[in-house]
């Protein structure tokens, strides 16, 4: 159920076809958890699913629903591709490292990186949808339309 939450958007239709605003995917998701708990006799489960993840305050921090944009990339794909590169990358000659060397790479190192990255981003940075066409990939997009 709590995947199917999070998957949800409006630019996506439902099973029936239908699309829902980012209202109506919310209280359908509260519904149906509080029904599922609800049933099974899980009180204690449903405070810690609204409390943690249900109520308005932390829906907006995890549902898709909440953003017009829709991301190509999940939380979780992104934290374990970045680890897999700190320790692929500088951390690579290092089978143990303590914390403070761990730490001293990634403010020397990782955060520069990252800091440069986010330079290159303006407000027209399309986070999560594809790049925009280049002048020449718009030329030959209407090319090809007046062929089509």
């Amino acid at each position: 159920i709590f995947a199917k939450h999070f998957c949800e958007h409006p630019a996506l239709p439902g099973r029936d076809g239908e699309f829902r605003t980012a209202l109506q995917i919310r209280n359908d998701a509260v519904h149906e958890m509080y029904q599922f708990c609800h049933q099974r006799g899980l009180r204690e489960v449903w405070g810690y699913m609204w409390t943690s993840w249900y109520s308005p305050e932390k829906w907006k921090l995890w549902a898709r629903s909440t953003t017009p944009y829709l991301c190509r990339l999940r939380t979780t794909m992104t934290v374990e591709n970045f680890w897999r590169h700190l320790k692929h990358g500088p951390l690579q000659h290092l089978h143990n490292p303590r914390l403070d060397q761990l730490v001293w790479v990634l403010i020397t190192d990782i955060g520069p990186r990252v800091e440069a990255k986010m330079e290159r981003w303006d407000d027209d940075f399309r986070a999560g949808r594809s790049r925009e066409l280049t002048p020449l990939q718009k030329a030959f997009k209407a090319e090809w339309k007046k062929l089509a």
